[in-house]
């Protein structure tokens, strides 16, 4: 095994790792919190013991201590319900999942969770995918995961996850920090806040330049925030800027056989680049016009642009001799964009032909939002009305087009080495492909929480959906269209307390997410897509609703009134029951031609399970242990294409039966974290994610193997050399295990080159033993 370290400070921080950690003096806290927003707006805040839902949430501290590099590493490290998967094979691109709910990156997934940053839905407009790679780690304030809730809008299947980032009045000083490690990793990052009377300045930017462990993976990460405020007399105004420019080397699902010959860090077919690039300029303010009554607003412009270049296999073949020496798509010969028919340039059938698939994304999105909270009391009850509506519109310009190649096995991966042809088949799906967007939303909503009793809350509100979404193909009749869609999701809920430390929470909630831009524009099952690629044409699909009922308890016990001392500090936890029901869900499935699919609505899907969390911080020791069981199944029947599956019929369908298990979600998640104050300055910790096996995709009819459970363990250190100075160190996956984050299948025997490929398991291998090192300056 070999480790790369970067950065003139790395070899000596990696040493320390072994034997060193935090910057705090006499106790590390994991931070609890008392109140919880109930909308995107962050007004009308409640007690957490009076949310019907369950609430979970995390502070800059918390990730600084356990040394998370991105967003994502926090959830998946030690939120409950939440589990991470790597569909793209690149650790900034990560697939997170909650209560079998996903927000990621990868285009095409099916995306359940709504994400906020300062009040602002960044799901993206195409697609609703969420890039977490342009949110700034180290501005990040506070992260909140909230269940399934109808007033965030659509997409709130699962629950939604708001980000708060700092400001000048929520830190102040000035913070370099400098990381390096294994892969090649080299990581620069600061912030500075001030506030000077009734205004405030805070700036944020890091970079990130990563080698990667995995061939052609290598990743660069640039990311800036910056905040204005001002505040006086119940007034509060922001300004903000995000910017953000990423580019990733992905590899997506690598064969098992090619994993076991070619090595941990081999790839399949290659290029798999995206490059991103993001700009959002938001305003949002408060103002209290009374001690009870008070306006909430926001503002915001979003430009994203994407670029996507993805190596694949293809269906074009050499044409039979009687023909001509020509490249062929179903036995007729393929026309490139001049109308020429392309020549053979597999040599005469001695190299493979494959294809480079190459779209681009250029989004801009608008959008404002207003609510007013009242928590005058009613009946002389504690009582919080919130009142509110949101609008955005946004632009989508999406191109693609396939450039046919050859592709030849070179040790470790599969290039695509493109000829100067773009495939223009218009009767094909492989064909150019220029499309424009337009998607409008609109919600209306209201949410009141009312203290009945002393001891019971009652909770109940709705939101009234509109979404508008218009399709113009330019080239391509099939891609125009308008879909309208309307729901009103109710929600009602209540909490009780036991205790004053112990309460008990139920709740109901309807959600609804519409399809996309992009689903809609590959829905047939005759005219596929390669899914992040390029579209066809578009049937109506329903939207997808979502029914979820939640209990449970909670509560929050100093160990003091058992008699102990106060250096046992507190006990925060929680045990809860979920289950949620989808209608007319929509998911991707496999065409059977090759490297394609289409979206279809699925009938009903079920999402039920349960939660037990627990977080503890005494003196000199803080830790949190949760579990998570979720049972992910189809309830109803139909038949998946899937022509890479052993088990298949003629036609390449697989069936899928009411109680099938849904892909890519593991039963049974365990975290352990621990840390622990050996000195004042001197901190040491550990921290463990465990993971049940779960269903490779398109292997619902386990026809193979699931991909195995796995269990990995990482150490974090750091020491605080004086005021000023802090000096840390980290290491992920110290026993290097080789285990895999999910898995699909591919077609066998695909090329002539390379090892022989006979078994269709493929998998996204984990990340092997990585140490880092830094140190941290704060002035």
């Amino acid at each position: 095994m070999t480790i790369e370290v970067a950065g003139p400070f790395a070899a000596a921080a990696v040493v320390l790792a072994l034997t060193t950690i935090s910057p705090r003096a006499d106790t590390i806290v994991l931070p609890t919190f008392d109140v919880v927003a109930t909308t995107p707006l962050n007004g009308g805040q409640i007690n957490v013991s009076q949310s019907p839902f369950a609430v979970w949430q995390s502070s800059a501290q918390d990730a600084q201590t356990f040394n998370d590099t991105t967003l994502t590493d926090t959830l998946a490290r030690s939120a409950p319900g939440v589990t991470q998967g790597n569909v793209s094979g690149n650790d900034f691109q990560p697939d997170l999942s909650y209560r079998g709910f996903d927000a990621t990156a990868v285009t095409g997934t099916p995306q359940g969770l709504a994400v906020y940053q300062n009040g602002t839905r960044i799901n993206e407009a195409f697609g609703d995918v969420v890039n977490w790679d342009l949110i700034p780690q180290i501005a990040i304030d506070k992260t909140t995961i909230i269940a399934a809730n109808p007033i965030f809008g659509l997409n709130a299947l699962g629950g939604a996850v708001t980000v708060t980032m700092k400001n000048g009045f929520t830190w102040q000083g000035f913070e370099a920090d400098l990381e390096g490690g294994s892969f090649y990793r080299a990581q620069e990052q600061f912030q500075y806040g001030k506030q000077v009377g009734n205004y405030s300045v805070y700036i944020a930017a890091s970079q990130i330049n990563d080698g990667s462990w995995r061939v052609a993976g290598a990743s660069q990460l640039t990311n800036f925030y910056g905040d204005v405020g001002y505040k006086a007399n119940g007034f509060e105004s922001h300004l903000q800027l995000t910017a953000g420019n990423t580019q990733f080397g992905a590899a997506a699902f690598t064969p098992v056989q090619l994993l076991q010959t070619a090595g941990w860090g081999s790839v399949y077919t290659i290029p798999q680049t995206t490059f991103n690039q993001m700009v959002m300029l938001q305003w949002n303010g408060t103002y209290a016009y009374s001690p009870t009554v008070s306006f909430q607003g926001g503002a915001y412009f979003r430009q994203f642009n994407q670029q996507h270049v993805d190596g694949n296999g293809t269906d074009v073949t050499p044409c039979d001799p009687s023909i001509g020496p020509f490249s062929c798509l179903n036995g007729s010969p393929v026309h490139d964009t001049h109308g020429n028919i392309i020549p053979d340039i597999s040599q005469g059938g001695t190299l493979d032909l494959a294809e480079d698939d190459d779209n681009q994304t250029q989004s801009r999105t608008v959008g404002v939002s207003a609510q007013v909270v009242d928590t005058d009391k009613i009946f002389g009850r504690d009582n919080n009305l919130t009142v509110g509506t949101s609008l955005d519109y946004g632009w989508t310009h999406y191109t693609g087009n396939s450039q046919l190649g050859t592709i030849q096995f070179t040790g470790n991966a599969y290039p695509v080495t493109p000829s100067p042809f773009l495939i223009d088949e218009p009767d094909s799906f492989l064909n150019p492909i220029d499309v424009r967007a337009n998607n409008t939303y609109l919600g209306v909503y209201g949410l009141d929480t009312f203290n009945a009793t002393d001891r019971l809350t009652l909770t109940g509100g709705a939101r009234f959906n509109v979404a508008s979404i218009n399709l113009e193909g330019t080239n391509d009749a099939l891609l125009s269209g308008n879909s309208v869609y309307f729901h009103i999701n109710p929600t009602v809920g209540f909490t009780y307390k036991i205790t004053p430390d112990i309460n008990f929470y139920g709740g109901y909630a309807m959600t609804n997410r519409t399809p996309t831009p992009l689903e809609l524009g590959c829905a047939s099952p005759t005219d596929p897509c390669i899914i992040d690629n390029f579209l066809s044409s578009d049937p109506p699909l329903k939207q997808v609703v979502g029914n979820t009922f939640e209990l449970g308890f909670r509560g929050t016990n100093a160990f003091s009134q058992f008699g102990l001392g106060p250096q046992w500090g507190k006990l925060s936890w929680s045990a809860g029951l979920f289950r949620t029901t989808l209608t007319n869900d929509i998911l991707p499935v496999v065409s059977t031609f090759n490297g394609f699919g289409f979206y279809q609505n699925v009938g009903t899907t079920l999402r039920q399970g349960a939660e037990v969390a627990a977080q503890w911080t005494g003196d000199r020791w803080s830790a949190y242990a949760n579990y998570t069981y979720i049972d992910a199944i189809y309830l109803t029947t139909f038949e998946e294409p899937s022509p890479n599956n052993p088990l298949a019929d003629a036609n390449g369908n697989i069936p899928i039966t009411n109680g099938t298990q849904i892909a890519g979600i593991p039963k049974n998640t365990v975290k352990i974290g621990v840390d622990y104050a050996v000195t004042p300055n001197w901190h040491i910790g550990a921290d463990m994610v465990a993971a049940s096996g779960q269903v490779i995709f398109g292997n619902e009819n386990n026809a193979v193997p699931q991909v195995p459970g796995y269990a990995v363990f990482g150490l974090h250190t750091s020491y605080q050399w004086n005021k000023q100075v802090q000096i840390y160190g980290y290491a992920q996956n110290i026993f290097d295990q080789r285990y895999y984050t999910a898995g699909g299948l591919v077609q066998p025997g695909e090329f002539m080159t390379g090892p022989s490929i006979t078994n269709p398991q493929s998998f996204g291998p984990a990340k092997p033993i990585a140490i880092y090192g830094g140190i941290r300056v704060s002035l």
